[in-house]
């Protein structure tokens, strides 16, 4: 779901351009997830973030074939209904690995991974900030498992949340073994 704050954004309406955008995106079997219009460096970018509609991979089921494909099939369509008068760049792209929990239903889809919640009130144990594994929680509310303890806060009290990126521990590389000296690791020679 994107958020519907005001339509007109320093001269561009973004009602008008996701009227645009959103016949482009069915075909591809992809949604709209987020589009925003930004100023940067003195220049405006148009960033349109898809994915597909149930995928909960962190890319969103979102290729980089797709984004180019998308990509140059908005760029037609915003030039042919000069919507955005002024000089703009477009980028595609999908969600990502930290994406933004807008929704109830977005905290259900993840369900099991690791999110940060920033809250307007503290939790019942005093916590403003929560950084854990996403749980089951009832209509309204919101439950993330801080430190095997589960605490739940309301839905609306959510200022910001977003999916947290963690690597999985690798292996720890074995020492190489110089074979000509039976298995005793090498050691390098200094001149």
């Amino acid at each position: 779901m994107i958020p519907q704050g005001s339509t007109t954004k320093a001269g561009v309406d973004l009602a008008r351009v996701r009227q645009a955008v959103l016949p482009v995106l069915a075909p591809h079997g992809v949604d709209l997830y987020d589009l925003e219009w930004l100023s940067d460096q003195g220049g405006w970018t148009l960033r349109v973030t898809i994915e597909r509609p149930g995928a909960v991979d962190d890319s969103g089921g979102v290729s980089l074939e797709d984004c180019v494909e998308v990509s140059r099939e908005v760029s037609a369509a915003l030039d042919a209904t000069e919507i955005i008068e002024p000089h703009y760049t477009l980028e595609v792209s999908s969600p990502g690995l930290a994406r933004a929990l807008r929704t109830e239903a977005d905290f259900a889809r993840f369900r099991g991974r690791t999110a940060r919640v920033k809250l307007a009130h503290p939790a019942p144990d005093g916590q403003r900030l929560l950084r854990g594994l996403i749980d089951e929680a009832p209509a309204g509310r919101v439950a993330v498992v801080v430190d095997g303890k589960r605490i739940d806060a309301p839905f609306a009290d959510v200022v910001e949340a977003n999916l947290v990126f963690e690597l999985s521990p690798q292996p720890k590389k074995q020492p190489r073994q110089d074979k000509g000296k039976g298995g005793t690791p090498s050691t390098p020679k200094r001149s």
